[in-house]
Protein backbone atom coordinates (compact mmCIF):
# COMPACT_ATOMS: atom_id res chain seq x y z
CA UNK A 1 0.00 0.00 0.00
CA UNK A 2 1.35 3.61 -0.75
CA UNK A 3 0.76 6.37 0.72
CA UNK A 4 1.64 9.87 1.05
CA UNK A 5 2.02 11.79 4.83
CA UNK A 6 -0.22 15.06 4.98
CA UNK A 7 1.50 16.78 7.38
CA UNK A 8 -1.60 19.63 8.42
CA UNK A 9 -4.89 19.90 8.24
CA UNK A 10 -5.82 15.82 7.51
CA UNK A 11 -9.22 14.69 7.45
CA UNK A 12 -10.68 11.11 7.19
CA UNK A 13 -11.71 12.38 3.63
CA UNK A 14 -8.15 12.62 2.52
CA UNK A 15 -7.57 9.29 3.93
CA UNK A 16 -10.21 7.76 1.94
CA UNK A 17 -9.16 9.01 -0.97
CA UNK A 18 -5.78 7.85 -0.26
CA UNK A 19 -6.87 4.43 -0.11
CA UNK A 20 -9.01 4.83 -2.81
CA UNK A 21 -5.95 5.73 -5.16
CA UNK A 22 -4.50 2.45 -4.04
CA UNK A 23 -7.87 0.56 -4.84
CA UNK A 24 -8.10 2.43 -8.51
CA UNK A 25 -3.88 1.77 -9.11
CA UNK A 26 -4.18 -2.16 -8.27
CA UNK A 27 -1.62 -1.73 -5.54
CA UNK A 28 -4.54 -2.97 -3.51
CA UNK A 29 -6.84 -5.84 -4.87
CA UNK A 30 -9.83 -7.01 -4.51
CA UNK A 31 -9.79 -9.40 -1.09
CA UNK A 32 -6.39 -7.53 -0.10
CA UNK A 33 -6.39 -7.30 4.05
CA UNK A 34 -5.91 -3.72 4.98
CA UNK A 35 -3.29 -2.99 7.88
CA UNK A 36 -4.13 -2.06 11.15
CA UNK A 37 -4.79 1.15 12.01
CA UNK A 38 -1.84 1.64 14.38
CA UNK A 39 -0.11 0.51 11.16
CA UNK A 40 -1.64 2.98 8.77
CA UNK A 41 -1.53 5.56 11.43
CA UNK A 42 2.16 5.49 11.36
CA UNK A 43 2.36 5.32 7.51
CA UNK A 44 -0.15 8.18 6.80
CA UNK A 45 1.29 10.05 9.79
CA UNK A 46 -2.25 10.72 11.91
CA UNK A 47 -3.91 9.27 14.59
CA UNK A 48 -6.41 6.24 14.58
CA UNK A 49 -9.25 8.22 15.03
CA UNK A 50 -8.85 9.17 11.59
CA UNK A 51 -7.95 5.91 10.57
CA UNK A 52 -11.07 4.44 12.32
CA UNK A 53 -13.11 6.98 10.68
CA UNK A 54 -11.76 6.42 7.12
CA UNK A 55 -12.30 3.00 7.60
CA UNK A 56 -15.72 3.43 8.44
CA UNK A 57 -16.73 5.19 5.69
CA UNK A 58 -15.30 3.21 3.28
CA UNK A 59 -17.39 0.28 4.39
CA UNK A 60 -20.41 2.13 4.45
CA UNK A 61 -19.39 3.08 1.04
CA UNK A 62 -19.38 -0.42 -0.15
CA UNK A 63 -15.30 -0.87 -0.85
CA UNK A 64 -14.19 -2.20 2.27
CA UNK A 65 -15.89 -5.25 4.67
CA UNK A 66 -14.64 -5.54 8.11
CA UNK A 67 -14.37 -9.40 9.90
CA UNK A 68 -14.46 -9.32 13.58
CA UNK A 69 -11.24 -10.41 14.86
CA UNK A 70 -9.49 -10.77 11.26
CA UNK A 71 -9.78 -7.22 10.23
CA UNK A 72 -10.41 -5.10 7.64
CA UNK A 73 -10.36 -6.28 3.66
CA UNK A 74 -11.38 -5.10 0.19
CA UNK A 75 -14.71 -6.38 -1.03
CA UNK A 76 -14.33 -8.72 -4.04
CA UNK A 77 -17.55 -6.97 -6.19
CA UNK A 78 -17.83 -3.22 -5.94
CA UNK A 79 -18.41 0.00 -8.74
CA UNK A 80 -15.56 2.19 -8.30
CA UNK A 81 -16.24 5.40 -9.06
CA UNK A 82 -15.60 9.22 -8.26
CA UNK A 83 -16.61 10.69 -5.20
CA UNK A 84 -17.35 14.45 -4.02
CA UNK A 85 -15.92 15.36 -0.75
CA UNK A 86 -19.31 16.20 0.12
CA UNK A 87 -20.34 12.71 -0.02
CA UNK A 88 -17.32 11.46 1.95
CA UNK A 89 -18.31 13.73 4.55
CA UNK A 90 -21.66 12.25 4.35
CA UNK A 91 -20.76 9.00 4.76
CA UNK A 92 -18.52 9.86 7.71
CA UNK A 93 -21.62 11.75 9.36
CA UNK A 94 -23.93 8.73 8.83
CA UNK A 95 -21.78 6.50 10.81
CA UNK A 96 -23.01 8.59 13.53
CA UNK A 97 -26.53 7.77 12.83
CA UNK A 98 -25.55 4.24 12.78
CA UNK A 99 -24.06 4.25 16.30
CA UNK A 100 -27.33 6.27 17.08
CA UNK A 101 -30.02 3.59 15.60
CA UNK A 102 -27.26 0.91 17.40
CA UNK A 103 -27.92 2.43 20.74
CA UNK A 104 -32.02 2.65 19.75
CA UNK A 105 -32.23 -0.80 18.95
CA UNK A 106 -30.69 -1.24 22.77
CA UNK A 107 -32.93 0.67 24.38
CA UNK A 108 -36.44 0.31 22.49
CA UNK A 109 -36.57 -3.28 22.21
CA UNK A 110 -36.19 -3.35 25.74
CA UNK A 111 -38.67 -0.59 26.15
CA UNK A 112 -41.21 -2.24 23.96
CA UNK A 113 -40.81 -5.55 25.65
CA UNK A 114 -41.90 -4.08 28.97
CA UNK A 115 -44.52 -2.17 27.43
CA UNK A 116 -45.78 -5.28 26.48
CA UNK A 117 -46.09 -6.46 30.21
CA UNK A 118 -46.90 -2.81 31.63
CA UNK A 119 -49.56 -1.10 29.12
CA UNK A 120 -52.81 -0.49 30.41
CA UNK A 121 -55.89 0.75 27.99
CA UNK A 122 -54.80 4.36 27.94
CA UNK A 123 -51.62 3.26 26.83
CA UNK A 124 -52.86 0.82 24.14
CA UNK A 125 -54.95 3.79 22.73
CA UNK A 126 -52.28 6.25 22.38
CA UNK A 127 -49.82 3.73 20.66
CA UNK A 128 -53.20 3.09 17.91
CA UNK A 129 -53.96 6.67 18.19
CA UNK A 130 -49.76 7.30 17.03
CA UNK A 131 -50.28 4.99 14.66
CA UNK A 132 -53.05 5.89 13.02
CA UNK A 133 -51.50 9.45 12.36
CA UNK A 134 -48.14 7.44 11.09
CA UNK A 135 -51.17 5.79 8.44
CA UNK A 136 -52.63 9.63 7.25
CA UNK A 137 -49.19 11.14 6.69
CA UNK A 138 -47.74 8.03 4.39
CA UNK A 139 -47.60 9.47 1.28
CA UNK A 140 -45.49 12.59 2.97
CA UNK A 141 -42.23 11.52 4.79
CA UNK A 142 -41.55 14.93 6.13
CA UNK A 143 -45.27 14.90 8.12
CA UNK A 144 -44.73 11.29 9.11
CA UNK A 145 -41.17 12.28 11.19
CA UNK A 146 -44.08 13.69 14.03
CA UNK A 147 -46.02 11.10 14.20
CA UNK A 148 -43.44 8.21 14.09
CA UNK A 149 -41.62 10.51 17.25
CA UNK A 150 -44.92 9.88 18.95
CA UNK A 151 -45.34 6.22 18.63
CA UNK A 152 -42.27 5.75 19.66
CA UNK A 153 -42.70 8.10 23.01
CA UNK A 154 -46.02 6.44 23.53
CA UNK A 155 -44.26 2.83 24.03
CA UNK A 156 -41.72 4.04 25.77
CA UNK A 157 -44.39 6.30 27.75
CA UNK A 158 -46.44 2.73 28.19
CA UNK A 159 -43.40 1.14 30.15
CA UNK A 160 -44.36 3.59 32.90
CA UNK A 161 -40.28 3.86 33.75
CA UNK A 162 -39.36 7.65 33.37
CA UNK A 163 -35.98 7.30 32.76
CA UNK A 164 -36.65 5.45 29.93
CA UNK A 165 -38.73 7.92 28.68
CA UNK A 166 -36.25 10.57 29.09
CA UNK A 167 -33.51 8.62 27.54
CA UNK A 168 -35.65 7.64 24.41
CA UNK A 169 -36.77 11.04 24.17
CA UNK A 170 -33.49 12.61 23.77
CA UNK A 171 -32.39 9.40 21.52
CA UNK A 172 -35.01 9.80 19.18
CA UNK A 173 -35.04 13.74 19.08
CA UNK A 174 -31.38 13.29 18.10
CA UNK A 175 -31.50 10.15 15.27
CA UNK A 176 -34.45 12.48 13.59
CA UNK A 177 -32.35 15.64 14.07
CA UNK A 178 -29.15 13.89 12.38
CA UNK A 179 -30.51 11.52 9.55
CA UNK A 180 -33.38 14.33 8.09
CA UNK A 181 -30.85 15.67 6.28
CA UNK A 182 -29.60 12.73 4.37
CA UNK A 183 -32.76 11.77 3.14
CA UNK A 184 -33.96 12.79 -0.52
CA UNK A 185 -36.61 14.50 -1.68
CA UNK A 186 -38.30 11.60 -3.55
CA UNK A 187 -38.33 8.71 -0.69
CA UNK A 188 -39.86 4.92 -0.70
CA UNK A 189 -43.85 5.92 0.34
CA UNK A 190 -42.94 4.57 4.01
CA UNK A 191 -45.19 1.42 3.94
CA UNK A 192 -42.52 -0.91 5.45
CA UNK A 193 -42.54 1.56 8.26
CA UNK A 194 -46.21 1.73 8.82
CA UNK A 195 -46.51 -2.79 8.57
CA UNK A 196 -43.72 -3.17 10.95
CA UNK A 197 -45.46 -0.51 13.70
CA UNK A 198 -48.54 -2.55 13.19
CA UNK A 199 -46.88 -5.70 13.82
CA UNK A 200 -45.63 -4.14 16.92
CA UNK A 201 -49.13 -2.65 18.06
CA UNK A 202 -50.48 -6.13 17.67
CA UNK A 203 -48.14 -8.36 19.47
CA UNK A 204 -47.72 -5.47 22.39
CA UNK A 205 -51.80 -5.51 22.87
CA UNK A 206 -51.62 -9.63 23.09
CA UNK A 207 -48.63 -9.23 25.58
CA UNK A 208 -45.86 -11.34 23.34
CA UNK A 209 -43.33 -9.39 24.68
CA UNK A 210 -40.48 -11.34 22.37
CA UNK A 211 -42.48 -10.51 19.23
CA UNK A 212 -42.87 -7.32 20.01
CA UNK A 213 -39.12 -7.26 20.24
CA UNK A 214 -38.48 -9.08 16.70
CA UNK A 215 -40.74 -6.24 15.16
CA UNK A 216 -38.81 -3.79 16.84
CA UNK A 217 -36.08 -4.36 15.20
CA UNK A 218 -37.14 -4.75 11.80
CA UNK A 219 -38.53 -1.16 12.23
CA UNK A 220 -35.36 -0.08 13.63
CA UNK A 221 -33.06 -1.35 10.46
CA UNK A 222 -35.34 0.34 8.26
CA UNK A 223 -33.73 3.57 8.79
CA UNK A 224 -30.16 1.82 8.21
CA UNK A 225 -31.53 0.23 5.24
CA UNK A 226 -32.73 3.74 3.46
CA UNK A 227 -29.32 5.54 4.84
CA UNK A 228 -27.33 3.02 2.28
CA UNK A 229 -29.21 3.14 -0.51
CA UNK A 230 -29.16 7.31 0.18
CA UNK A 231 -25.46 6.62 0.55
CA UNK A 232 -24.52 4.52 -2.30
CA UNK A 233 -27.04 6.77 -4.63
CA UNK A 234 -29.47 4.04 -5.56
CA UNK A 235 -32.53 5.60 -6.77
CA UNK A 236 -34.45 2.16 -7.80
CA UNK A 237 -33.63 0.96 -3.73
CA UNK A 238 -37.40 1.25 -3.14
CA UNK A 239 -38.45 -0.94 -6.07
CA UNK A 240 -36.32 -3.30 -5.84
CA UNK A 241 -37.30 -3.69 -2.42
CA UNK A 242 -40.76 -3.50 -3.45
CA UNK A 243 -40.90 -6.40 -6.06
Amino acid sequence: MKVQKIKKNLTSEIVIEEILKNVKSGDLQPGDKLPTEREMGRMFGVGRSSIREAVKGLVLLGYLEASQGKGTFVKNNFALKNLSRGELRNAMAAEDIFELMELREILECNAVRLASERAGNGDRDRINEALEQMKTCREDFKRFYKPDFNFHMAIAEATHNKMIYEMMRLLVEKAHAQYEKFMPDRLCPPDEAIRTAEQIVASLIRGEGQKAVKHMEEHLKLVEIELKRVLSNDPDRCNKNAA
